[in-house]
């Protein structure tokens, strides 16, 4: 147990990483510098790591909430970037921005009900009060199956069931010699 925390690596989060190496501190006490270090040394990122260093932080529990701090300082400068405006091939991000308004400023065409049956969204060429021969016709019989499907045996498996029970209470209730022989 002792060996698997003094070799302890981040593999996944930082967050994930913090929890299993506190959670295997409480089941193996270390020295609380010992233990700042062995964290520390575990962390994938050098990165985080000299930016942890950098505060100075004296006990295990600073140096995680510093390495949370940075982590979500992090992520907000990835978000902020994830919105900044890309320049375009001729290296100008402002024609990108006036793309954006002049699209922004065309007049949309309006739809407009069918003038035919004032309900949808359509043409009017296709409209099946117009034209009810385009109106996409139903199967009469809904048991009608494609030829990919399984033929369904129509049996009804209940009555079938409710048959037997009452052959097997007529045959036990009629057990006479005459019955038998018959």
């Amino acid at each position: 147990m002792r060996t698997a925390l003094l070799n302890i690596k981040q593999r996944g989060t930082y967050h994930g990483y913090a929890a299993k190496f506190q959670e295997q501190l409480r089941l193996v006490p270390l020295e609380p510098t010992f233990a700042k270090e062995i964290f520390l040394k575990g962390l994938t990122s050098a990165k985080l790591r000299k930016q942890i260093l950098r505060k100075n932080p004296q006990t295990l529990e600073e140096v995680i909430a510093e390495g949370f701090a940075e982590e979500a300082l992090e992520g907000e400068s990835k978000s902020s970037q994830a919105f900044t405006p890309k320049k375009s091939s001729n290296g100008d991000a402002r024609d990108n921005k006036e793309i954006r308004q002049n699209l922004q400023n065309k007049p949309r065409p309006q739809k407009s009900k069918c003038i035919n049956c004032h309900r949808g969204f359509h043409k009017s060429e296709d409209c099946w009060v117009k034209f009810p021969e385009k109106r996409p016709t139903q199967p009469s019989d809904k048991k009608t199956r494609s030829p990919n499907q399984p033929r369904r045996d129509k049996t009804d498996n209940k009555a079938k069931y409710y048959a037997l029970i009452d052959k097997l209470v007529v045959d036990e209730n009629d057990s006479t010699p005459a019955s038998l022989n018959e």
